[in-house]
């Protein structure tokens, strides 16, 4: 019944669902097409600029879940892209700052990563800066930190987003990358 009610709450852009045998899931509308995020998933958001990201994190901040954004952009001008709640924002910046993690500490990375979808219940998770992330890490120090990311993202109940330009990694890189997560295209 709770949920029955949560569900007709949120029936507007963004809502929150549950089906039988599934965890629960977010549904958006994205281009007059509703797309359903499941929870204990990774998506991969394939875009060539960073609008469909932002489109997402907007669209996805108007439900109950709880955002870390983590991008090369500041956390003050995400914060000025996208209309909603961010419960937290990371800087991807070698300059050093409580709100910013240089692109070289993974681990630190995903440490905070762990932290926050341990903590906010649901979470979701948008990482945009993986282009950035590969300038000062071999792709395959990257793809195992995306899997170890996958892997905490399924055992939280959390929701990731990785944004993804095709024209930045060649067709083996994306088909690693597509292994384990969906295409939001």
């Amino acid at each position: 019944m709770a949920r029955r009610r949560l569900v007709q709450r949120l029936q507007s852009i963004a809502s929150i669902g549950f089906n039988e045998g599934r965890i629960g899931f977010i549904t958006i509308c994205l281009k007059d097409k509703n797309i359903n995020l499941d929870y204990c998933r990774t998506y991969l958001v394939v875009d060539e600029r960073q609008t469909k990201i932002l489109e997402v994190a907007e669209l996805v901040s108007k439900s109950e879940g709880k955002i870390l954004f983590i991008s090369r952009l500041h956390p003050d001008l995400i914060r000025e892209k996208i209309i909603g709640e961010i419960a937290e924002a990371i800087w991807l910046s070698e300059r050093p700052n409580e709100r910013s993690i240089p692109p070289q500490q993974l681990g630190k990375l995903l440490q905070r990563i762990s932290i926050f979808v341990k903590k906010e219940k649901p979470a979701i998770v948008f990482l945009d800066g993986l282009e950035y992330l590969s300038l000062f890490n071999d792709f395959s120090r990257l793809q195992m930190f995306v899997e170890q990311l996958n892997d905490i993202i399924m055992e939280s109940r959390a929701i990731l987003l990785i944004a993804v330009d095709p024209r930045l990694f060649d067709q083996r890189s994306l088909a690693k990358l597509r292994r384990f997560a969906e295409i939001v295209s």
